[in-house]
């Protein structure tokens, strides 16, 4: 062979080489950072939900979201007549033990192959309905769930043996009319943050941004990412620990495990400049009993509720600072106990302009203050009430001093870091001349 033959058969070789690592490098996906999901308000129910894709033909639904749930459950047709790649995660397996806490097991149904909702000796747990307490326990399984970057071209990415439960319909009583079930953001190992967290080796870290009524759409974001205004400042303003509540495994009411639940360690609260004389024991968690007490954050309670010896100190300061505005209090509208002539209340860039009501956390300096638009609800054309409500006591089971509601965590940003055990959060981006379907991430 001449040296020349030899040096065009290595120049080929050269080159079918570049090609096939340019091939290579194109057709392969960037390591993504974070992922993307829409959050949309219901104006009938004041719930919140966002959008997913699932199964290896996609079907596409929406699922309200808790914050504090374990997991994805759902019942529908069109899933279940598209799918071809759902799998039950079967019992007694490694990967039972990991989703589940206990060694739970459903054998009522024999197919062949497996249909959702139809399965044999298959992982089970309790999935629950927020809003009306109904539990279902049924079967888990697995399919492909399509999932969205935040960065570049936002690319679609797959996670594949996505856990989830197909549940029974009797689950989706009360559930906003467009929606076909729920999806957990909790502190469990098969929530969305955790499964995606794991494949893509992100951060255990999300943010939430939930919208107003016509205010656009939210959003969700489960990865790092950093959260800016036009400024290129950080709207992230204030951290707080995470408080983990130990306290019971059992059912709280409508709102279910305590233990994958978020909390925070609320110390105090204000009313302008006036700190509430309070029952300081209601505000921590009672972890040598059932976990009673302390505050938690859920996007399942429309509005803030506060157990009655905290929720009537909170009216009667709120009402006497109102007074001294020369704000008129009308006949209240239930379930709020305050309510207001709207014609003596001057709007501001911050909604009706009243006393405003921070939530003072491990010292002075570190508060969530609520203004006019987080803490005054609109009922009439004349009338607004103070958009805090009593809460119920929980007859079978803890029962939780403070639930922060999602009407005042509306256009707020708020981040819940897992890797640190921090949670985050911005002043009303009203301050910003922004809201949550305009913020840059």
């Amino acid at each position: 062979m001449s040296p020349s033959t030899l040096s065009i058969i290595l120049y080929s070789l050269l080159i079918m080489l570049l090609s096939s690592y340019n091939s290579n490098a194109q057709t392969t996906p960037p390591k993504p950072q974070s992922f993307y999901f829409p959050i949309k308000k219901d104006a009938t129910t004041n719930q919140y939900y966002t959008t997913i894709q699932i199964g290896s033909k996609p079907t596409t639904l929406d699922v309200v979201i808790d914050l504090g749930g374990k997991f994805l459950y759902f019942y529908s047709d069109d899933y279940s007549n598209a799918t071809s790649s759902y799998r039950p995660i079967p019992c007694g397996t490694r990967k039972c033990r990991t989703v589940v806490d206990t060694d739970g097991c459903v054998v009522f149904c024999n197919t062949s192959p497996p249909a959702p909702g139809c399965t044999n000796n298959t992982c089970a747990d309790y999935a629950l309905n927020p809003f009306t307490g109904t539990q279902g326990y049924n079967g888990l399984g697995e399919d492909a769930l399509r999932v969205r970057s935040t960065r570049g071209s936002r690319r679609y990415y797959t996670v594949n043996n996505f856990p989830f439960q197909y549940s029974d319909p009797v689950l989706q009583d009360e559930l906003a009319s467009s929606t076909a079930g729920v999806i957990g953001l909790g502190r469990s190992k098969i929530s969305l943050p955790a499964q995606l967290s794991s494949p893509f080796k992100i951060r255990r870290k999300f943010a939430l941004c939930v919208p107003s009524s016509g205010g656009g759409n939210g959003n969700m974001i489960v990865g790092e990412t950093t959260y800016y205004e036009t400024s290129n400042k950080s709207l992230i303003s204030t951290t707080t620990p995470l408080v983990k509540n130990h306290g019971s495994k059992y059912n709280n009411g409508g709102l279910g495990n305590l233990t994958v639940e978020y909390f925070i360690g609320v110390r105090s609260i204000k009313v302008g400049s006036k700190t509430l004389s309070l029952n300081k024991t209601m505000l921590s968690i009672d972890e040598s009993n059932d976990g009673s007490g302390g505050t938690s954050i859920q996007t399942v309670r429309p509005y803030t509720t506060l157990q009655r010896p905290l929720y009537r100190a909170l009216v009667k300061e709120f009402v006497k600072a109102a007074r001294a505005k020369n704000i008129t209090r009308v006949k209240s509208v239930a379930p709020f106990g305050a309510c207001f002539d709207s014609k003596s209340v001057v709007s501001s860039k911050t909604g009706p302009q009243v006393p405003t009501i921070d939530f003072v956390m491990q010292k002075k300096s570190v508060y969530w203050r609520f203004y006019g638009s987080n803490s005054m609800v609109k009922v009439s054309k004349e009338v607004i009430c103070l958009a805090f409500v009593e809460g119920e006591i929980n007859l079978s089971g803890p029962t939780t001093s403070i639930e922060v509601g999602g009407y005042q965590m509306e256009n707020h940003l708020l981040e819940f870091d897992l890797s640190s055990y921090k949670f985050g959060f911005s002043s009303s981006l009203s301050l910003h001349d922004t809201t949550c379907s305009k913020f840059l991430s």
